[in-house]
């Protein structure tokens, strides 16, 4: 019996194969497998990188230089700029002159003389004797370095090249402005002059690769003795696909992008029910116009539409650097889409320095005329300041020609930013507007950008028209009031801007707003919205001849 037992149990231990092992520990852990009930709890890990963007300068900041007369110096002093960005889309670098603080004005690309006794001035130009060698200009260029011990180049720039457009003192020996890695221009408006399309860039202050500028001058024979100086402003804008001159950050009031859109002109009429779908109503957002790069503020009103919240600053251009063809501005729409036009400007927006307008037409100026008064805002309060020191105290120019504060200067809420003016003429995109004479004959046509168009005004009632909107606001066509006056600072963001006739009127008093349509038969008439005192709103109308600001509303 003993004998049959262990061969039993031999029997039983028979070593298992591995597959049977297999089996065998699966057929376990199924049987031994325990689910997690109802109350478990789950740990969610969110990481968020803050966006930084930042450049610094090292090196020799001032450029002090002594130049002889009839001699050109290049080389004078670099300084090296080091860039950390981690913007994936990538980032931009703008220059522009700064003489005076101030951009865009008349001296800031210049470097104005310190003698008192003097106004002398050297002019920006190529650095050469070109063209004039009685003419001193200075130029400014920038180069990407590299430390020798660096071997990648996956934070490198682009250089980028300017407009090539003859300057005024070289016209005649066919000189043109040279890419920005040699000695260009300084620009008086800010000019992108290096870019990084997408990637970002973690360059430390000791290595990599980095953006290094410097200047040089030539000094006519007869340029008086003095000491000349000037500024050149670098700012880094992020991404580099739409933030631009003018607008180097989205506005303080509108910090967030339009959902699915860089630019003004992306705005399509197969996209725009899903754009304005994402968007909250009375909400403020902004869009970059492609021409200039400018952002503005936006948002989807109450009666549907989408509006800019911020008068049109765009300065018409005639150089050449600007292009208003279909794909850029509101030109060539046949009621469903933009067929291929364009349009070339007679006249430039003029400048702070430049008041005077071309007369024709009976002084009705109807050929393009458009004046850009600077920095100028209206800060959001109705009515005139009574004295000058009120007026000085909230940054106003005092009139007193007539006694109140004609605007104020600031750099606060960009929604009362003054904008430019623009006579009818330029507003509806046109050389000359004599054609348009019959009754509420609409331009259709604007210096909007494409996509978007001049509202129609006067008796109208279409969505998209002055009326229409009023009216979602609670407006009354008969006491011509609004029974929410606070729209315009809370929504709408309609300033008080006034108008331009030689000078600038009627700033904090009224604005005149500009539609598309003509006000009667009378030929120097055109349609307007004109508010009055935040409460008062007239569909009335306005001579041609004098300089509004545009408001757009998306087609």
């Amino acid at each position: 019996m003993k004998g049959h037992i262990m061969n039993t149990n031999k029997l039983n231990l028979i070593p298992l194969s591995l597959a049977s092992i297999t089996i065998l520990a699966g057929t376990i852990l199924a049987s031994t497998y325990v689910s997690a009930d109802d109350n478990s709890t789950v740990d969610q890990i969110s990481i968020t990188v803050p966006m930084s963007c930042t450049m610094s300068g090292t090196g020799q900041d001032s450029h002090n230089a002594n130049i002889n007369n009839g001699t050109y110096t290049p080389n004078i002093g670099t300084t090296t700029m080091h860039v950390f960005c981690n913007d994936n889309e990538g980032f931009a670098i703008y220059a522009a002159g700064y003489t005076g603080d101030e951009i865009g004005g008349e001296n800031s690309n210049k470097l104005v003389g310190t003698s008192a006794s003097g106004n002398a001035a050297i002019e920006s130009g190529l650095a050469t004797s070109a063209g004039n060698p009685d003419v001193s200009n200075w130029a400014m260029k920038l180069t990407m370095t590299q430390d020798s011990g660096d071997t990648t180049t996956d934070n490198a720039f682009t250089i980028d090249s300017a407009p090539n457009v003859a300057l005024p003192s070289q016209a005649e020996s066919g000189a043109t402005q040279a890419p920005f890695s040699n000695y260009h221009v300084v620009p008086n408006e800010y000019v992108k002059v290096a870019h990084k399309n997408s990637g970002t860039d973690m360059t430390e202050t000791t290595g990599g690769v980095k953006l290094t500028t410097t200047y040089a001058a030539y000094i006519s024979k007869t340029q008086p003795a003095d000491t000349y100086s000037g500024q050149v402003i670098y700012t880094l804008v992020h991404p580099s696909s739409h933030l631009a001159p003018g607008a180097l950050t989205p506005p303080i009031s509108c910090t967030t992008p339009v959902p699915g859109l860089k630019y003004m002109q992306d705005l399509t009429s197969s996209n725009k029910a899903t754009i304005l779908s994402n968007m909250t109503e009375d909400s403020q957002y902004y869009l970059a116009d492609k021409r200039d790069d400018k952002t503005y503020c936006v948002a989807k009103l109450k009666d549907g539409n989408l509006w800019m919240t911020q008068n049109l600053d765009h300065d018409i251009k005639t150089d050449g650097s600007v292009t208003y063809n279909n794909t850029t501005t509101d030109l060539g729409w046949n009621g469903t889409s933009y067929s291929t036009a364009s349009w070339t400007p007679a006249s430039a927006t003029k400048a702070t320095s430049d008041t005077a307008w071309t007369t024709n037409g009976g002084g009705y100026y109807m050929v393009s005329e458009s004046y850009d008064p600077g920095e100028l805002y209206w800060n959001g309060a109705a009515g005139s300041y009574s004295s000058e020191s009120d007026c000085a105290t909230a940054g106003g120019i005092w009139n007193s020609t007539n006694n109140r504060c004609n605007q104020i200067s600031s750099t606060g809420d960009s929604h009362y930013h003054l904008g430019n003016y623009y006579n009818w003429t330029a507003a509806v995109a046109m050389n000359d507007s004599h054609s348009y004479t019959a009754n509420n004959q609409d331009a259709n046509q604007s210096i909007c950008p494409a996509g978007w168009t001049l509202p129609k005004s006067g008796n109208n009632t279409s969505n998209g028209s002055f009326r229409y909107l009023f009216e979602q606001y609670g407006w009354d066509s008969g006491s011509q009031m609004i029974e929410n006056p606070n729209i315009w600072n809370t929504a709408i963001k309609l300033p008080l801007s006034g108008s331009w006739y030689g000078s600038l009127s009627g700033v904090g008093n009224n604005g005149n707003f500009w539609s598309s349509v003509v006000r009667s038969s009378e030929l120097p008439s055109a349609s307007t919205a004109q508010l009055y005192y935040y409460n008062s709103v007239n569909l009335g109308g306005s001579t041609r001849d004098r300089g509004n600001p545009v408001r757009c509303v998306a087609r």
